[in-house]
C-alpha cells in the first residue's frame, strides 16, 4: 500500500517538469576540502539525485515550502513537514524525505 495517494494529471506534469529560474531551490554539497558548494536544483528529479549524495544539505522547511508552493503537492509537503519536526538525525530525515519523493516520482511516471 502506498503512503501517498495517487497524483492528479496536473501534479504529474508539475513533478516531471523543470521549473523556471526564479522557482529553483538551492542545496549545498559538503566536500571534505572544498567546504560547502551551492547546488542549483530545477526539478523534482534533480532534488532526489541531490539527496542521494553522501552529504547533501538542504533546508527541510524550504523544501517543504517548495513542494507546497511550486509543485503544488500539499500531501507530500505535509509528510515532509512531519519529518522535519521529528527528533531524528538530519541524515535519517534526508533518507525518509528522499524515499517519499522517490515514491511520488514513481507514481507520476506511471
Amino acid at each position: 500500500m502506498s503512503i501517498l495517494s495517487a497524483p492528479s494529471k496536473k501534479l504529474d506534469r508539475r513533478i516531471l517538469a523543470e521549473v523556471e529560474y526564479e522557482d529553483r531551490i538551492i542545496g549545498y554539497r559538503l566536500g571534505q576540502r572544498s567546504g560547502l558548494t551551492p547546488v542549483t536544483l530545477y526539478s523534482f528529479e534533480e532534488i532526489i539525485g541531490f539527496l542521494s549524495n553522501p552529504i547533501p544539505m538542504i533546508d527541510f522547511y524550504a523544501l517543504e515550502s517548495w513542494i507546497r508552493t511550486i509543485m503544488e503537492d500539499n500531501e507530500l509537503a505535509d509528510k515532509i513537514k512531519e519529518v522535519s519536526i521529528d527528533n531524528a538525525s538530519d541524515q535519517n530525515k534526508t533518507f525518509y524525505i528522499k524515499d517519499l519523493m522517490v515514491e511520488r516520482l514513481r507514481q507520476c511516471k506511471r
